[in-house]
């Protein structure tokens, strides 16, 4: 065991010296932010993998954005509203030539408009472009058009949670006439240069509002640093001075006195699918009992050093209104009681296989469940791919189990494309391919309920989905920024950041 961890230590250093060496001349200003995935693309139209969504928030405005409590508000529009309740939407801009001295603008007098925003809807509809971002707008959206200064969009049937594929990372405004897979944004931030898989380099757009009151911004430098240890190394050693949520807790919480570490209960959820079309797994009674068998208190006090929420639906419940749970002993004697019922009852019971990526974090989360598992007679087989490689099979359903994270869960609409059965990919995010006659038939009628109902049905649909099981949902991870002192980044409980800024008396 001595020498394993020294052989991750060292290989954690090479690591860490080839990424230095290799490291451009630092330039002034810049602060050095370490992702553990590069974007999978530059295209705002198809980037919908977390790290290109992340880059997107950066140098593109949505229409709309999440505020610190998660509302949307106003993001690259005056104003917006539902002109025929969850049918029509209105978005106003600036008039021509009328714009506020602070209006977002793609260069130096190319102001955001109204038609820019439609060229940039109307981009997503072409039937050319594939893809679970396009889909939402091909499949739902009826038309859109401007009239005057303000932006309509009207929708093939009434979606309350349509507005939620509008925000920075989703919906990228572009100028009207844009091409190419790098279009330019309005965000605050606009891309340099770029060398694939190693670094992105990132102005700070400092007239931007989005720095309105921060006293020295700063240009960013994004580099690939795919091993935890490494990035904690980095942070330390001041050659990097930023890590926005993947900096596992244990790291963090062993930071040092040069590392400064700042959480924020998040809206992302930790969760295993499973492919439900799987021989082993098609059976309900299956996925639960392997949702059962997880410790969840235990890996969020080992794992997550605390920092977490036990996640039992897929949005975190409403003050009050959890019961209590029973025991990890009762739930496991259930588990056992559920594969016995379905036929599972040799020794092993059944052997299945996990994908994970070689991320610290992830191993051990893998690591974790492998144990508590084998406690209800389930061997699981662990696959390490990088994360493009699994990615793409996880996409495609070449998996049997896989544990992932969806980042900045605040909107119920992402029910219906996660586990309606209409929205496998490439129309969704149904990856595990669930079908279930009952949670589709509750889901379109809250599609089609007043608000005050809207809820009702989308509890009923979450209680049906925690009883078929094609997730088991894990915990609610807190946000953690590891940072440089003096170092700042907005940051809100969805997991989005745009400004990164130094206090003037930080060198």
């Amino acid at each position: 065991m001595i020498q394993t961890r020294r052989t991750r230590k060292a290989v954690a250093l090479a690591a860490a010296f080839l990424i230095l060496a290799c490291r451009p001349q630092a330039r002034p200003h810049t602060v050095v932010m370490a992702w553990e995935a590069f974007p999978l693309s530059f295209d705002p139209r198809t980037g919908n993998d977390q790290a290109s969504e992340r880059l997107l928030a950066l140098t593109h405005q949505g229409l709309l954005r999440r505020d610190a409590n998660l509302n949307l508000v106003p993001d690259g529009c005056l104003a917006w509203r539902w002109e025929r309740p969850y049918t029509e939407l209105a978005f106003d801009f600036p008039a021509r030539g009328r714009e506020p001295a602070s209006w977002f603008r793609f260069s130096p007098g190319k102001y955001l408009h109204a038609e820019d925003a439609l060229w940039s809807v109307k981009a997503l509809l072409d039937p050319a472009v594939h893809g679970a971002k396009a889909s939402v707008f091909q499949v739902e959206l009826a038309s859109a058009w401007v009239a005057g200064a303000t932006l309509h969009l009207r929708l093939k049937a009434p979606d309350p949670g349509f507005p939620s594929n509008l925000i920075r990372g989703g919906l990228a405004l572009v100028p009207e006439d844009a091409s190419g897979d790098n279009p330019p944004g309005t965000g605050p931030y606009r891309i340099l240069s770029r060398v694939p898989e190693q670094a992105i380099l990132l102005e700070a757009r400092r007239d931007h509002p989005d720095f309105k009151g921060r006293s020295n911004p700063q240009d960013l430098e994004v580099r690939l640093m795919p091993d935890a240890t490494a990035r904690l190394l980095a942070l330390r050693h001041g050659s990097v001075q930023l890590a926005l949520s993947n900096l596992p807790p244990d790291l963090a919480a062993a930071a040092g006195p040069r590392v400064v570490v700042r959480t924020v209960r998040g809206a992302s959820e930790e969760y295993v699918t499973f492919r439900c079309t799987d021989p082993a797994l098609k059976d309900a009674r299956v996925r639960r009992a392997l949702s059962l068998a997880l410790d969840r208190e235990l890996m969020i006090q080992t794992l997550r050093k605390g920092w977490a929420r036990p996640a039992w639906r897929f949005f975190p419940p409403r003050e009050g209104t959890t019961p209590p749970l029973p025991d990890i002993a009762t739930r496991r004697d259930e588990a056992m009681r559920l594969l016995d019922e379905a036929g599972f009852t040799g020794h092993p019971r059944l052997t299945l296989t996990l994908l994970t990526t070689p991320e610290v974090e992830a191993r051990a989360k893998a690591l974790a469940i492998q144990d508590q598992w084998r406690k209800v007679g389930v061997e699981l087989h662990l696959e390490t791919k990088e994360f493009g490689a699994l990615y793409s099979d996880v996409v495609a359903g070449r998996f049997q189990v896989v544990s992932l994270r969806w980042t900045g869960v605040t909107d119920p609409a992402i029910l219906r494309r996660i586990f309606h059965s209409t929205s496998v990919p490439p129309s969704g995010f149904n990856r595990g391919r669930y079908d279930d006659p009952e949670t589709d038939r509750l889901l379109d009628a809250a599609d089609r309920a007043e608000p005050a109902a809207r809820q009702a049905l989308l509890d009923q649909a979450q209680d049906r989905i925690a009883e078929q099981a094609p997730y088991a949902m894990l915990w609610w991870p807190d946000q953690i920024l590891a940072s440089a002192p003096g170092i700042h980044a907005d940051l809100n409980g969805a997991g989005d950041f745009s400004a990164v800024w130094r206090d003037n008396r930080t060198p």
